[in-house]
């Protein structure tokens, strides 16, 4: 028996996609996010998240970007070389975009990788982690705010009430801009990142944050929500590590 199998377990992971310095720091801090066990998938260097790795209040890992025109390399060798010189402790992962063919699942597991985290569900019960073909761990996600945007377009969250209080692994997972910038439906954000230059969007100030970040219900509200909820039930909060170590530990009983 995991301690997923009869009561909900949450885990809370953000993906940095290159978002600046500001944005991070509003998305941790609005989020709460010192008690949160938070796991940070890394594009790129932040000062802000290798702070919070060295100070315990969260975990940096990768998330490669596998792509055309990839900022980390044009091959599979060269994204996986620059992400583990990016963070060079990463035992875990997750693909931008949740891009993956068995060539680089297998050459992770090679690597000595433990874990990924790359597939998204529309809020699923009774999820647990999975033993993956590559001999890696797989920590499926129960939420992720872009993925939910588009099943409750609304965000009147019913779907959401009717089941997190179900059994199963629940993997939370946002991006900092969403956060920062609250997203109200899908397209808000993205257009937001289409009209600004690379060099800007890496570099938003709190000023851009505030003039851009919609002031009625959006998706940060529902993860604020989630959380509230999570802290208000009682319920366990493990990190991503700490399931993957888990599910191997009862698994090789």
């Amino acid at each position: 028996m995991y301690s997923w199998s009869e009561k909900p377990v949450f885990s809370f992971s953000s993906d940095v996609d290159w978002a600046s310095e500001a944005v991070l720091q509003y998305s941790h801090e609005a989020l709460g996010g010192d008690r949160l066990g938070l796991t940070y998938f890394n594009t790129n260097p932040s000062e802000f998240v290798s702070g919070l790795a060295a100070a315990g209040k969260a975990r940096q890992l990768i998330h490669p970007n596998f792509l055309p025109n990839s900022s980390h390399g044009d091959s599979f060798d060269e994204v996986m070389d620059y992400c583990e010189k990016l963070v060079p402790d990463a035992d875990g992962f997750r693909t931008h975009r949740y891009f993956e063919v068995n060539d680089i699942m297998d050459e992770y597991a090679k690597r000595g990788f433990k874990f990924f985290s790359n597939h998204c569900t529309r809020c699923e019960t009774n999820l647990t982690a999975l033993h993956h073909r590559s001999g890696m761990v797989s920590l499926p996600i129960f939420f992720e705010d872009g993925g939910y945007l588009l099943l409750d377009p609304d965000l009147n969250m019913e779907v959401l009430k009717e089941r997190w209080d179900s059994p199963g692994l629940k993997v939370i997972n946002f991006h900092a801009a969403h956060m920062a910038f609250n997203t109200p439906r899908f397209e808000y954000t993205r257009q937001i990142k289409d009209s600004v230059s690379r060099e800007k969007w890496n570099n938003l100030d709190a000023d851009d944050i505030s003039e851009l970040s919609y002031s009625g219900h959006g998706i940060r509200n529902v993860v604020q929500a989630i959380i509230e909820h999570v802290f208000d039930k009682g319920y366990e909060i493990k990190t991503m590590t700490e399931i993957s170590d888990e599910f191997i530990s009862v698994r090789d009983l």
